[in-house]
């Protein structure tokens, strides 16, 4: 089977992962750009995977972003990795993929980084973790809460930096959520802790079996 366009829209996502990130001026997005160009010559093993992870609401708002059509070209062979949330959904409604990972498509031991995908009207409670992690929001203004902060609407090309073991929540209102992000220092899930949802929302955890 010829890959050649699976292997020109990673190049594409690769290359505005980089730019986007690097643009940031941070530490953080800085040597995010780095090791995303250390490893633009690498490409996963290509795979069918089955999802249910519908990104045609975020990606609308792009338009002609070089962002659409890789992540339109590469959709049935990204590894999405589903999770629950504290909400009323039976579905999907938070997701994200790991590129470049100990768990990625393409394996790091240096580094974490991916798309988030977070569905309308969807809860994601206070957590925290000891890698520095950084956000680069694609598409959606959602609402974000950094340590003892209000709730700070975030717009598209705006970012998040969240240092090692700061509480962070984020929730969305009528837009969905579509942004990149990349984990640096201590990157095992180990550390990684969450909140239950405030009472007065009157929400549960819902989780999929399949995690």
């Amino acid at each position: 089977m010829d890959f050649s366009t699976l292997d020109a829209a990673w190049a594409t996502l690769f290359d505005q992962f980089a730019r986007r990130l690097e643009a940031t001026e941070t530490h953080q997005g800085q040597e995010t750009a780095r090791l995303l160009r250390e490893n633009n010559k690498r490409r996963p093993s290509w795979q069918l995977h089955a999802h249910d992870v519908v990104l045609s609401s975020a990606l609308a708002a792009l338009h002609r972003d070089p962002l659409v059509e890789a992540l339109e070209r590469l959709s049935p062979f990204l590894a999405w990795q589903t999770r629950g949330a504290f909400t009323d959904s039976d579905h999907t409604n938070r997701a994200y993929v790991e590129f470049l990972g100990p768990d990625g498509m393409l394996k790091s031991d240096e580094i974490r980084l991916g798309v988030y995908w977070h569905d309308r009207h969807t809860f994601y409670p206070r957590h925290r973790h000891e890698a520095v992690e950084l956000y680069h929001i694609v598409s959606g203004t959602a609402f974000w809460q950094h340590t003892s902060e209000d709730w700070i609407p975030r717009p598209p090309d705006s970012f998040v930096v969240h240092q090692s073991n700061e509480d962070h929540a984020t929730k969305t209102g009528d837009q969905p959520l579509l942004a990149l992000w990349s984990w640096l220092g201590n990157i095992s899930f180990d550390s990684y802790s969450m909140d239950v949802a405030p009472a007065e929302l009157g929400l549960e955890f819902r989780d999929f079996a399949r995690n």
